[in-house]
């Protein structure tokens, strides 16, 4: 069986392989193996002139990346044409099509392919909405409505729909078919509960690119900046170490950034040295990383946002971009007492998203 995978996220491309941040690498892609002999993939792309490391590669053995202009760029406007005429091409190819949501491939492929009577299956794992209106610029305020508007009619004729979060895009962008809410972060060892260390410096961290907005860094740097610098140090994982902000930061000691970690050792190794886990987003689904440090028995500490609410403790939540609200919590855990609850909690949330999760989320796709 041959499946179509179509998302809007930015391959890079270089001798005519295609390769991605860490999000949509070969490994995450081949999941989708389990259910067909091929998986082909719709996606936006960008040329690049420098070779890239192969952990980062993205097509290889039975999957292949198809590159093509976004819809809504200026190429992609004027190569509309030809942009519907490969995807139309892909989809007779198809037997079966994912659609992972919000994108604007997406929305276009669930309107061609229903209309050839494909079985697609579509996973919800952010607020469109959200992820426009935070971006920060005028263009994504204007068209925030929109596309929550189309991406809603498309979720309520949808048949199958896989949703990370277990209440909030639910209730956002409900549908009429088959769903489940199943979020694709697994926890398959849980660590003891954490204690702070007389002395020691507490040692915050967060995953994500300090270059996206939407991601908050920001508000944790700032919140950061008030902190003792002798009490507290900060570890960032993501991002390409050359936007302005992280040139910025890195005028500061104790504050260090790794960049990318795609060896999951390496990343383990990191978690085991974090005392307080930060998600300071402007708008998430269900965050793989919160849970991964929660199964290491670290408090964490996030915004009002999404999926967020459902696993945080509510005492540890604060506003977006509410940076003497962030400073109060991380304060606040910092006591020991505070902090070993915390810690417990998180091993009981991360408890709840075991492998188990997994069968019950083959098994809705292999019913589709």
């Amino acid at each position: 069986m041959k499946i179509l995978f179509v998302h809007d996220h930015i391959f890079l491309k270089f001798n005519n392989d295609y390769y991605s941040n860490g999000k949509l690498t070969y490994e995450q892609l081949s999941y989708y193996l389990k259910f067909g002999s091929e998986v082909r993939v719709i996606s936006r792309y960008r040329n690049v002139n420098k070779q890239i490391s192969e952990q980062y590669k993205s097509n290889g053995k039975n999957i292949n990346i198809i590159g093509l202009p976004g819809v809504l760029s200026k190429k992609g406007i004027i190569k509309r044409g030809f942009i519907i005429s490969e995807i139309v091409k892909e989809i007779n190819k198809a037997d079966f099509i994912v659609l992972r949501l919000p994108s604007e491939f997406g929305l276009l492929v669930h309107k061609l392919a229903l209309s050839k009577g494909k079985k697609v299956l579509v996973e919800m794992v952010a607020s469109p909405f959200d992820c426009l209106w935070y971006r920060g610029d005028i263009l994504g305020k204007i068209y925030a409505p929109i596309l929550s508007l189309r991406t809603k009619k498309t979720l309520l004729k949808s048949n199958n729909v896989i949703y990370v979060t277990s209440n909030y895009l639910q209730s956002h962008y409900p549908t009429n078919g088959r769903y489940i809410g199943v979020s694709d972060a697994r926890v398959n060892e849980l660590k003891d509960i954490k204690k702070l260390s007389h002395g020691k410096r507490i040692r915050i961290g967060v995953i994500g690119n300090p270059s996206l907005r939407i991601k908050g860094i920001k508000t944790l740097f700032d919140a950061f900046s008030l902190l003792d610098n002798d009490k507290y140090e900060l570890s960032i994982v993501g991002g390409g170490l050359d936007s302005p902000l992280e040139e910025e930061m890195r005028k500061y000691k104790n504050i260090e950034q790794l960049g990318f970690i795609s060896d999951r050792d390496k990343l383990n190794n990191w978690f085991s040295c974090i005392d307080i886990y930060v998600q300071p987003s402007l708008t998430e689904g269900l965050p793989r990383s919160i849970l991964e440090a929660m199964s290491f028995g670290i408090p964490v500490i996030g915004t009002y946002v999404g999926g967020i609410p459902e696993i945080v403790d509510s005492s540890l939540l604060f506003s977006p971009k509410k940076h003497i609200q962030l400073v109060s919590k991380i304060k606040a855990i910092s006591d020991m007492d505070v902090y070993s609850k915390c810690s417990q909690y998180s091993l009981d949330v991360a408890s709840r998203f075991d492998i188990s999760l997994d069968k019950k989320k083959y098994d809705f796709i292999r019913k589709v």
